[in-house]
């Protein structure tokens, strides 16, 4: 077992973990090293047979399993098949390329390579138990479909910080202001504020401010009287009022015209609105959550956006981080869209190898969680022949031209030996020097090389990397 020299501070993990593993004294320093970080308890066994019995018979959040144990691979098609399925990491060696990347394939959430360090172990077994909590959650809290928590998923720091402001956020009726690009489910994260909150059991209305047709925003939100302007034949209600008792989404609440911007304020700040042609207030109790893509604070200095009204939506700022720094979440992400849009179709779920995820990783994704949600989409559509295993040339045939990755098979680059020989001894040289900078913390040397822990463990296996040599 490596020491860390650097210890990563975690949430207690709080879980019920299994581990199997035919070396009891690994086994029992793995099982110190959780308990130490807050597991409520681990069930541990060296035997297959005991371990097959536990898995079936115990109430787990995740198992931690050794593939070189005689039986390791069917201990994790169990733990697979279970209803749920277990969230499975394996531990590996540089000796088991071969069944780490079977065990990939067959569902495995992460590995962690022997001899283990407990930072590693760490991180993956608190992002597998971490992905069991966020999927139960979501299972017991669902909302109105299409806006629910089911796409919220993720088990990256950046997204456990806004699931942390998501619940902070919840039991308060404070304006709330999220942020961030296009594509990175900032309606998602309203919406599942209100599924938290204390007026969850009232309407969720989402409105696009950009969409608004223009000098009939004001209508839209407030409504109007019968003869108020060209064309109101009747008295209609707005937005405020179809959204009482529940939450108003204003997406998109740069483009919400000047003019509308100074009523919005003064019904924050009076919590009544006036229709459009008459004269009466309307008291209205209702929560209101503002998203944009928009830098505000330019958009101030600008005199496009009032500075008093940002200052009153920006009581409770959760911003959104996007896709490509949150990276570590896509294999997530892939599944959960695949079996969504298997399920739509009627097909069984893609299988996409994690070569292939990897792949996908070096893709800046620039339209977020929306354009990975299309391409597993046209993936899931382009598989339906039969063929369910997803290829490199698969995803690069569906990427944009000027962005796509490079086929795993570089047989065309082999035909010079100067440029792959030097970038490989560049990139082995960078990946040693870090290795010896963080005293061979793979962790540590994820977070400065800006790649995820799995792949930083596949160049080390690729490169032949050992820990004698670290």
């Amino acid at each position: 077992m490596q020491a860390s020299s650097s210890p990563i501070a975690y949430a207690p993990l709080s879980g019920r973990v299994f581990i199997a593993d035919s070396n009891p004294k690994h086994l029992a320093t793995v099982t110190k090293i959780l308990r130490e970080n807050g597991c409520d308890e681990v069930v541990g066994a060296t035997d297959g047979t005991v371990a097959e019995r536990l898995l079936k018979t115990q109430s787990l959040d995740m198992a931690v399993i050794d593939i070189k144990m005689p039986g390791g691979m069917q201990l994790l098609n169990i733990a697979l098949r279970l209803t749920p399925p277990l969230p499975v990491v394996i531990f590996t060696s540089y000796t088991t390329v071969k069944q780490t990347v079977r065990a990939m394939r067959l569902g495995a959430v992460d590995y962690v390579v022997k001899p283990v360090d407990a930072n590693d172990l760490l991180t993956a077994v608190y992002r597998a138990v971490e992905r069991k909590r966020v999927f139960d959650h979501v299972s017991a809290r669902q909302v109105e479909a299409g806006t629910g928590f089911g796409e919220l998923l993720g088990t990256s720091s950046a997204m456990q910080a806004v699931f942390d402001q998501i619940r902070r956020a919840a039991p308060f009726k404070s304006t709330v202001l999220i942020t961030g690009e296009s594509g990175t489910g900032k309606e998602l994260v309203a919406s599942a504020i209100h599924s938290l909150s204390t007026v969850s059991n009232g309407p969720f209305v989402a409105i696009n401010c950009s969409a608004l047709p223009v000098g009939l925003a004001e209508s839209e939100l407030f409504g109007h009287e019968e003869g108020a302007f060209t064309g109101a034949t009747q008295s209609r209600q707005g937005f405020f009022e179809v959204a009482q008792g529940g939450t108003l989404f204003l997406d998109e609440i740069g483009d919400l015209e000047m003019q509308v911007q100074t009523k919005l304020l003064r019904v924050l700040e009076e919590q009544k609105i006036r229709h459009l042609g008459a004269n009466q207030l309307i008291d209205v109790n209702v929560r209101v959550i503002a998203a944009t893509n928009m830098n505000l604070t330019t958009a101030v200095k600008m005199g496009r956006f009032r500075e008093d009204l940002y200052y009153r939506l920006n009581v409770i700022h959760i911003p959104v981080p996007p896709l490509k720094a949150r990276k570590s979440d896509i294999p997530l992400l892939v599944r959960s869209f695949s079996e969504r849009f298997a399920d739509q179709n009627g097909i069984s779920p893609i299988e996409i190898p994690y070569r292939c995820l990897d792949r996908m990783a070096e893709y800046d994704w620039p339209g977020n969680v929306r354009e990975l949600k299309n391409m597993v989409e046209r993936l899931v559509i382009y598989a339906a022949d039969g063929n369910r295993t997803i290829g490199e040339k698969d995803i690069e045939s569906i990427l944009p031209i000027d962005d796509r990755i490079a086929p795993l098979d570089d047989t065309e680059s082999q035909k010079s030996d100067f440029l792959p020989r030097r970038l490989d001894e560049v990139e082995r040289e960078i990946i040693l020097d870090t290795l010896l900078h963080t005293d061979g913390n793979r962790t540590q040397s994820a977070e400065i090389l800006g790649i995820s822990v799995r792949t930083l463990q596949r160049k080390i296996i690729e490169y032949g990397v050992t820990p004698q040599k670290i």
